[in-house]
């Protein structure tokens, strides 16, 4: 299906049928490089240490335009993050060396000579890494699958920060263990672990079943699923950005999509950073991505 409506949308943005919510989008993508209108480059140099930027090795973290612009403050904990687990190999995107965007939502827009400039652009730069790592499904979505579909190719393997996370399984358990033994030391309650099986990141790619092992590896138990099953998890709303194109409807589906039935205290865990937000403005439960919930989860142990 998303492959049918972005074919149906370049044939109509050809045709100069385009939606005012996609057009205000392709503005913002104009004037900044971003869909979010922000200066990505800007904003990483202010949320990143000096440090995350020197490469150690061809290990890449993308952190991707919807976390800068939403959620800065993660490109620090994702690299504080890796360091502790002994990625400290891993680098962010050089100063000046790298568009903002990776095209991912002009492609859902239907500019489809917008998005193969933006690939090409791209090419160069992630065909000099080994591993690029990212935690948004939009940009997983547009390097895998959009960027074949313009022509372009891609050498570069692409990972879920989950999946990458799982090369660090041994490490995780361990401070799993601690945070876990000093927890039970404080009697703190648990909380219920629910995990939102984002659309984009579980049926679309495939790749969602890394963040339950994530959270199982530090917490010992499976966590509950945040619908019927893995693959009946209601959408967040966020997807294909829906919520800059339609923000209103956007908001009306996130809501619906939070079961009634979630215990109290529950924290929502989403391995999608393109659903965090959408999921946090629609509940009053506790939401992460996973690098939040790991932080706070692990908490001392990390240091």
């Amino acid at each position: 299906m998303p492959g049918l409506l972005y074919t149906a949308r370049a044939e109509a943005w050809e045709h100069g049928a385009i939606p005012g919510g996609s057009a205000a989008l392709h503005r913002a993508h104009l004037d900044s490089g971003t869909p979010f209108g922000i200066d990505a480059h800007a904003v990483l140099a202010d949320h990143a240490d000096e440090a995350h930027f020197d490469r150690k090795g061809r290990v890449l973290y993308w952190p991707g335009c919807r976390q800068l612009a939403e959620a800065p403050d993660a490109v620090r904990a994702t690299m504080d993050l890796l360091e502790a687990l002994g990625a400290d190999h891993v680098s962010l995107p050089a100063r000046g060396d790298v568009p903002g965007c990776c095209g991912g939502a002009l492609r859902v827009i239907g500019d489809r000579r917008g998005f193969e400039a933006a690939a090409a652009g791209m090419q160069q730069y992630l065909n000099r890494q080994r591993t690029v790592v990212t935690s948004d499904s939009a940009c997983i979505g547009a390097v895998r699958d959009g960027y074949p579909e313009a022509g372009v190719s891609v050498n570069a393997e692409v990972l879920h920060l989950g999946e990458y996370l799982l090369f660090f399984t041994d490490r995780l358990k361990e401070l799993g263990a601690a945070a876990c033994d000093a927890r039970q030391a404080r009697r703190e309650a648990w909380p219920a672990f629910v995990v939102h099986d984002a659309c984009g990141l579980h049926r679309r790619q495939g790749r969602g079943d890394a963040v339950r092992a994530v959270v199982e590896a530090v917490t010992g138990q499976p966590p509950r699923t945040f619908g019927p099953s893995a693959d009946r998890t209601a959408c967040c709303g966020a997807g294909d950005f829906h919520d800059l194109r339609r923000p209103e409807a956007a908001a009306d589906v996130a809501t619906a999509s939070v079961p009634a039935d979630l215990p109290d205290g529950a924290w929502i865990i989403t391995g999608d950073g393109t659903c965090r937000g959408a999921l946090a403005r629609a509940t009053e439960h506790r939401t992460f991505d996973l690098v939040g919930f790991l932080s706070e989860w692990l908490g001392p142990t990390l240091t």
